[in-house]
């Protein structure tokens, strides 16, 4: 009899495992991304890492699950024998980005550059830093095949107010940004790349993140 329960015992936690594996399986799985290393130009140390944070952060937000950067690199370097320049003026080709994905067997693969230009202005009583920030940005769908987001020279300055986000169609994302107000430079120049990584990727998130409403009591 001792024997027989155990029997069932072990039935009932193998069919609790079974049903758990289903319905795990049966949870939508998050789009997977991989992002080469983007390519910066003048832009402080801290300004290019609050660059990489704030897409990780984007992408986050748009329900995308980031692959490391370490397997994307080692792909794109010794799978596909590239060379990673940190100074090159141009974004990879999209067939090569379509070949990466493939590789990887991600759905999207995204690569950019971004150029900052900073300097102080006297205004008023003393001087004021500025920064302006300009990125390219590169999307492609590996599953469609097709570019998704080919943005040029989009341009963003750390002085942006609320109603130039909103006009971009970035307030979605203001609690994002870093806050200035005077100072050292990297403030400045990361709220200015920020700005502008918004910017460019905004028409390609518009499709990704839906909006926020509050519910209504009456709602069934």
């Amino acid at each position: 009899m001792r024997c027989y329960r155990l029997y069932v015992a072990a039935l009932s936690v193998c069919a609790l495992s079974l049903a758990l594996s289903c319905a795990r399986a049966q949870s939508p799985a998050p789009d997977r991304v991989a992002i080469l290393p983007w390519v910066f130009e003048l832009g402080t140390s801290g300004a290019q890492a609050s660059a990489k944070g704030f897409l990780s952060a984007v992408l986050l937000k748009a329900r995308l699950e980031e692959l490391p950067q370490a397997r994307t690199t080692l792909m794109w370097e010794d799978g596909m024998g590239k060379k990673h320049d940190a100074k090159r003026a141009t974004l990879p080709k999209s067939a090569e980005l379509l070949k990466l994905g493939q590789k990887l067997d991600v759905d999207w693969v995204i690569a950019g550059r971004a150029k900052w230009h900073t300097r102080s202005l006297w205004v008023g009583m003393g001087p004021k830093t500025k920064s302006d920030c300009t990125v390219d940005m590169l999307i492609v769908d590996v599953r469609k095949q097709v570019v998704a987001l080919d943005a040029k020279a989009v341009k963003m300055d750390s002085t942006a107010k609320e109603n130039t986000l909103k006009a971009v169609g970035a307030i979605v994302l203001t609690p994002l940004f870093t806050v200035v107000s005077g100072g050292p430079k990297t403030p400045h120049e990361q709220r200015a790349v920020q700005l502008a990584i918004a910017k460019a990727i905004q028409p390609w998130l518009a499709t990704r993140v839906e909006s926020a409403h509050k519910i209504d009591a009456d709602d069934k």
